[in-house]
């Protein structure tokens, strides 16, 4: 039972046959995990031969029992014992701290920064002691008297003014967090670690995103990076920034630039496969990087990642580009539980494209769920499954059954929506669509849904313009909002703010059913070489869609 740490002289304490059966009794109870008894035993043992390494022992039985007030008293004996001892001292400061006694802790802890010859170390521990205490302000009142002598040391100042950030977070103080951490990176303009929880404190006032914060962040991140290009770190929190920024393209090529310093780089690798994954253009690309972020992972067991989400990356690049042999194989390769789950409904959805629809019915039938939600996500599959095979009648009734059993599921309320829209039931699509909006009025697709349901029949224009324009204020950026947008100034005569918001659309999803409208405000325009244009482009990407089939008909358009 040595301790670590400075030890004063041990009392002599002949091991005789009665104190070794007691201390073996003792841990034998340990075992049975009859703690209260052993607690008790070396206790008595302690108090008996004055030895700390009983007391020691008595203060981990109490912990591991999370027997907070024994295992204090423990700790007080043991300090008693061994005055000198560090493990003793640190162990009886966190346990008062832990028993809401912080004013109690604070000579203790004074006492452990003052002679430790790495103060700064010393204060990140007395930190995250202070952490666990219930007053948080008064925990950072006092790592704030602990660090003062220390916060503008040219040689620590740094480290501990990283520290402060960390006790600033921890009591809810984000924005003295951020100060603190910039302050560290003044004193020490090349710390990349001041720069990472600068940007992290920056980024998330409060806790929560924000669109000031992250600039702020970004513009920090930047200035650190012309000073420190070789950063690996800071360049992937920059660019994990950008894509939150909606900066994809930036963001590509701040990865491209980690990959260029290392080659294999997990993070990036799967980074960039994302972000390519989003256009069709790009998709083959995407796919590249998963199969190096694969391969890499193969050749680095030690870095515990799950492949999973990269196999089920793949499938869906292959289902896209209607490789369905190919997407079910990477579908197989999925094993853990939760993402098995997922690749079980993916299965079925491509079966239903190779029009094995029955055979999917059947799969997802034989799925065990788990739970409600579990639930919810199989009749969601199936209604897709029977939407997108133009069964909108089974679609509706599957999906209406679901809803009745989890009427106020936001996700079963859109998808029953979207299968009433198909059978031009708008009294269902508007109650749902509604509900929805009740539930979520932050539901950017529930406003967009239902304006453009109104747009697309040429009804309630005025009506429908106010919704999309709702949609669009919580979602700036969504193509498929901007494309409803465009559409409903279509239906009110407006082409050339259609096209404004079209061709936006167009720019970020190339998609066939954008690019039939896009086409069809160009034609309108006269501009019928560039409609020709955006149309082969769709119908490269869908030549299957139904939109666009219509649209190409009605132009007598053929490719």
């Amino acid at each position: 039972m040595a301790e670590a740490g400075t030890t004063p002289p041990l009392p002599a304490v002949a091991l005789t046959s009665g104190l070794l059966y007691q201390i073996l009794a003792a841990e034998i109870a340990v075992q049975r995990g009859e703690l209260g008894p052993a607690f008790a035993t070396f206790m008595a043992l302690a108090k008996e031969t004055r030895d700390p390494r009983f007391a020691q022992r008595a203060t981990e039985v109490a912990i591991g029992g999370r027997a907070l007030a024994q295992a204090l008293e423990a700790a007080t004996l043991w300090r008693g014992l061994a005055p000198q001892s560090t493990d003793a001292l640190h162990t009886l400061a966190a346990l008062l701290v832990a028993n809401h006694r912080i004013d109690e802790a604070a000579p203790l802890l004074r006492e452990q920064v003052a002679n430790d010859p790495q103060p700064a170390e010393a204060l990140g521990r007395a930190q995250r002691v202070l952490a666990r205490a219930s007053d948080r302000a008064a925990a950072f009142r006092l790592l704030e008297e602990l660090a003062a002598p220390y916060r503008d040391d040219p040689r620590i100042g740094a480290d501990v003014r990283l520290v402060l950030a960390s006790g600033a977070q921890a009591a809810g103080d984000s924005q003295r967090a951020a100060q603190e951490a910039q302050a560290a990176l003044a004193l020490r303009p090349d710390f990349e670690r001041a720069a990472l929880l600068a940007a992290q404190f920056l980024s998330r006032p409060d806790g929560k995103e924000s669109a000031a914060g992250r600039a702020q962040a970004l513009s920090l991140l930047h200035q650190f990076l012309r000073r420190q290009p070789q950063a690996l770190e800071a360049r992937q929190a920059y660019a994990r920034l950008l894509v939150a920024d909606g900066r994809h393209g930036e963001a590509r090529a701040q990865f491209e630039r980690v990959l260029q310093q290392q080659q294999d780089n997990l993070d990036a690798l799967y980074a960039l496969g994302v972000l390519d994954m989003e256009s069709p253009a790009t998709r083959a690309a995407a796919r590249r990087y998963f199969e190096r972020y694969l391969q890499a992972l193969e050749e680095a067991p030690q870095a515990m990642r799950d492949p999973d989400p990269a196999y089920l990356n793949l499938a869906r690049i292959a289902e896209e580009q209607k490789k369905y042999d190919e997407a079910l194989a990477w579908l197989a390769r999925v094993s853990g539980a939760d993402n098995r789950f997922l690749a079980r409904l993916r299965h079925a959805l491509v079966l239903g494209k190779m029009q094995r629809v029955d055979e999917a019915r059947q799969l997802l039938a034989e799925l065990q769920p788990s739970s409600d939600a579990a639930r919810v996500q199989i009749a969601q599959a199936e209604g897709q499954l029977l939407r997108e095979a133009k069964r909108y009648a089974e679609a509706l009734q599957v999906l209406a059954a679901a809803l009745a059993r989890y009427p106020d599921d936001p996700g079963l309320l859109y998808d029953t929506a979207m299968a009433a829209e198909k059978m031009n039931r708008l009294d269902l699509v508007e109650r749902h669509l509604r509900r929805l909006i009740e539930l979520k009025p932050d539901d950017a697709h529930a406003y967009n849904a239902l304006g453009y349901t109104f747009a697309d029949r040429n009804q309630r224009l005025p009506e429908a313009l106010a919704l999309i324009e709702k949609a669009l204020s919580l979602a700036p950026n969504d193509a498929y909002i901007l494309d409803s947008m465009g559409w409903v100034y279509f239906r009110l005569g407006d082409l050339p703010r259609a096209r404004e918001y079209l061709e936006r659309a167009f720019q970020l999803k190339p998609e066939a059913e954008v690019g039939a409208h896009l086409g069809e405000v160009l034609w309108l325009l006269g501009e019928r070489d560039e409609a020709r244009r955006v149309w082969r482009t769709a119908w490269q990407h869908d030549a299957d869609n139904e939109t666009l089939r219509e649209t190409l008909a009605r132009f007598n358009v053929r490719f």
